[in-house]
């Protein structure tokens, strides 16, 4: 392999890792105390890395070459990051949407008028 060639897929791992950190520090909880605009931050930095390693992953398909073992071991390391990731997010959503309908339910009506402490039926005289 030539230079660029080995430059292009260190490049690519070291985008990997550092994807990696990004998935796992978000997953070890480490943007719960952050304040929002850190969080969006490092969020809008995790998308530009993505488009980086796709860029960097068409550049080296085009070459035609295959990744290099350290480039395997970083994206299979990604792909790891990512499946945990997304199992911790699935069930803070899910946490959430469970608080949300908890809320809901808190002013639904009754049906029922207290009056000195009895209730009667809404709409009856």
């Amino acid at each position: 392999m030539t230079a660029p060639e080995t430059d292009l897929m260190i490049r690519e791992a070291r985008a990997a890792r550092r994807l990696g950190r990004l998935f796992r520090a978000e997953r070890a909880g480490g943007y719960d105390r952050r304040p929002a605009e850190t969080v969006w931050r490092l969020v809008a930095r995790r998308g530009d890395l993505l488009a980086e390693l796709a860029q960097l992953e068409r550049r080296r398909r085009a070459l035609g070459l295959q990744p290099s073992p350290e480039l395997a071991a970083a994206l299979r390391d990604l792909a790891h990051e990512t499946a945990w990731s997304r199992g911790r997010a699935e069930a803070l959503a899910a946490a959430l949407a469970d608080e949300i309908a908890a809320r809901r339910h808190l002013g639904e009506a009754s049906g029922l008028r207290g009056v000195g402490g009895a209730g009667r039926l809404l709409g009856q005289g």
